[in-house]
């Protein structure tokens, strides 16, 4: 439906039978194709939304409710806006090199039963966002009423099943499919009338983590981990240094968010999320913060042995890798006259004489509180590690997400590269905490592993990346090549290597044992595979839940992904985005078996073409130089 913006509102006003409160309060994005409207209708606090004048978000609620009223209802207007510009670039290691945050915000004062309060919005060329402060001496908050009610035909949606650990299958569905009246986890991704439109949150520095209910074509926000809500901390109560929740000096919640995209690879470029969260601190200085590629062994034989970490720390030096994990196991080894302390600092000072940087792993129940939280994090890096992988965190309430933003601190303060798992979705304060490298809360290889029996299902793979990878990087831990381990669900090798490029996670953790990265047909391209990108297309033949097909460039060279889902197909894959002839490295799935590539080299050009039959679970991978 197009439809005049001015016009639309005043056919609201009057279907509403004139209860609309006269003011209207529009917003519009830089570029002048997105318009919000802020209004309220029988004393509820509404917006909508438009995209090029045609309607994305119909009337949808707005509201916080703290102490037991809902500050979007019985809600007036209660003072003059006020605005500002925001304009600014910044580095960030991800699909691209640079982010733009350029977006116009306003702030709107409010009364509600006495409870003065702000309405921040802002408006970005890819999308809206919307955040609250809270009313003075705030004491509980007990739900949130934001909404989102899509106007067009919402064709697919998007989204993953509940899962603590945001481990949760990852579905695209029609809108009937998607469950009601009951939480599932974001972000969501939706197709209106061709429109791509993502739905999360940003800069959850101190607020329970945000899922959502659906009720017919209306998504509400939600907090599964705090259902009886939460106490509002005093500024006592936390660590001095460690962000809690302020804006302009202000107790806000977290930005509620919308991504419009006109296509995929906006939706897959949005800054969006970092956008919206506060820079570094002035002052800090996070060049040493190096992104690249990590072996490590419990995937793929279990818990590390020390008698074997020498091999393990030389392959990755022979695949010129960067990294080498070491997981959860080593806590139990033993020497004589050596602890588990000096023979982890034995194995991270080994891998140091032959280039190869260590990672530990480490229960978060050894580090709960601030203190012994610093005092672990701090003899790991004093024993030479260069990062810490912290596992097994409980829900994400209010108390557990001030408990991240400690963790992010202090290992910013300690120079700690920083992977959290079992873990809450990231909200984009990468930007804040670039250490923060990646993070889990994904359902990834490790759900699918014989030895406890999980196979991972055709379609998950290329659902994932609408789902939980728009909320930022993943550590999905991609690339399986045991053969004994692809007989279950005939992923190929084509395919699984296109989830390195697909998947994006500045530090990439490989799944499988080395021997088979050693010993493969693409073990030069293994020596080669960026983590993260200058550039970023996804290809036409992508369709959500059905086939992925990127095209990533670092430097002068373009690597393409395709990954197929549960349906066999052929597809075309046109090299328009080259600008010169090319040698390419070509690797197709086996014609045997699916534990196999046809590898081929040629010269191609811009006006090539590709084709390919892909097999259910198939793929292709190319290296562009």
């Amino acid at each position: 439906m197009k439809i005049n913006t001015c016009l639309l509102l005043l056919v609201l006003c009057l279907y509403y039978n004139g209860y609309a409160q006269q003011k209207t309060i529009t917003i519009s994005s830089p570029d002048k194709q997105i318009n919000a409207h802020i209004f309220i209708i029988k004393g509820k606090l509404l917006y909508n939304a438009a995209v090029n004048n045609t309607m994305l978000i119909a009337p949808s609620r707005l509201g916080l409710t703290v102490d037991g009223i809902d500050l979007g209802v019985e809600t007036k207007f209660a003072g003059a806006t006020s605005n500002k510009k925001i304009k600014e670039t910044y580095t960030i290691n991800g699909a691209h090199k640079t982010a733009r945050n350029e977006a116009n915000e306003i702030i709107i004062p409010l009364l509600t039963a006495e409870k003065k309060f702000n309405l921040i919005v802002r408006a970005y060329n890819d999308g809206i966002a919307v955040r609250y402060t809270l009313p003075y001496d705030t004491k509980k908050i007990n739900a949130d009423s934001t909404s989102w009610e899509f106007a067009g035909k919402v064709t697919q949606v998007a989204w993953s099943g509940y899962n603590e650990g945001y481990e949760g299958l990852s579905h695209v569905t029609p809108l009937p499919s998607v469950p009601q009246n009951t939480p599932i986890m974001g972000p969501l991704t939706f197709n209106v009338n061709g429109i791509f439109a993502s739905v999360s949150e940003a800069d959850c520095e101190d607020f329970s983590d945000m899922s959502f209910i659906r009720h017919d074509n209306s998504f509400k926000a939600n907090f599964p981990f705090s259902p009886n809500g939460w106490d509002v901390q005093s500024d006592s109560d936390t660590e001095h240094s460690v962000l809690k929740g302020f804006y302009e000096n202000q107790k806000v919640s977290p930005w509620r968010t919308i991504i419009i995209a006109q296509n995929l690879t906006e939706l897959v470029n949005s800054d969006l999320l970092t956008n919206l969260c506060p820079a570094p601190q002035k002052g800090n200085d996070f060049s040493w913060v190096m992104p690249g590629r990590c072996l490590w062994q419990w995937w793929s034989v279990g818990a590390p042995r020390f008698a074997e970490q020498r091999n393990w720390y030389d392959a990755a030096a022979k695949l010129k890798w960067e990294y080498y994990l070491v997981d959860d196991g080593w806590r139990n080894w033993s020497e004589p006259g050596k602890d588990q302390w000096q023979l982890l600092g034995d194995v991270i000072a080994y891998g140091k004489s032959i280039g190869v940087k260590s990672i530990v792993w480490v229960d978060s129940k050894e580090m709960r509180s601030a203190a012994a939280r610093y005092s672990y994090l701090k003899r790991i890096k004093d024993l030479g590690a260069a990062g810490i992988k912290i596992d097994f965190i409980p829900p994400a309430t209010s108390s557990i997400m001030q408990w991240y933003m400690g963790t992010m601190q202090d290992c910013a303060d300690l120079k700690l590269m920083l992977n959290f798992h079992g873990s809450v979705k990231p909200t984009g304060l990468t930007r804040t905490y670039p250490m923060d490298i990646t993070r889990e809360a994904v359902r990834g290889n490790e759900y699918h592993m014989t030895r406890y029996k999980r196979t991972a299902p055709l379609d998950h793979d290329v659902s994932v990346p609408f789902t939980r990878f728009t909320a930022g990087t993943a550590d999905f831990t991609p690339v399986i090549l045991n053969p004994e381990q692809l007989t279950s669900q005939k992923f190929t090798w084509a395919h699984e290597f296109a989830q390195s490029i697909v998947y994006l996670s500045p530090i990439t953790h490989f799944a499988d044992e080395y021997k088979f990265y050693l010993e493969s047909p693409m073990f030069d391209l293994f020596q080669k595979i960026p983590t993260t990108w200058d550039e970023t297309k996804v290809l036409s033949c992508t369709r959500m839940g059905e086939i992925v097909a990127y095209a990533r460039k670092k430097g002068n060279t373009w690597w393409v992904g395709v990954m197929n889902g549960a349906d066999a197909r052929e597809i075309k894959v046109p090299l328009n985005f080259l600008q010169h002839s090319t040698k390419g490295t070509l690797i197709y799935d086996g014609a045997d078996t699916n534990a196999s590539i046809h590898r081929e080299e040629r010269l191609l050009s811009p006006k090539d073409t590709i084709t390919m039959k892909l097999s259910p679970g198939g793929g292709f991978a190319a290296m562009l130089q």
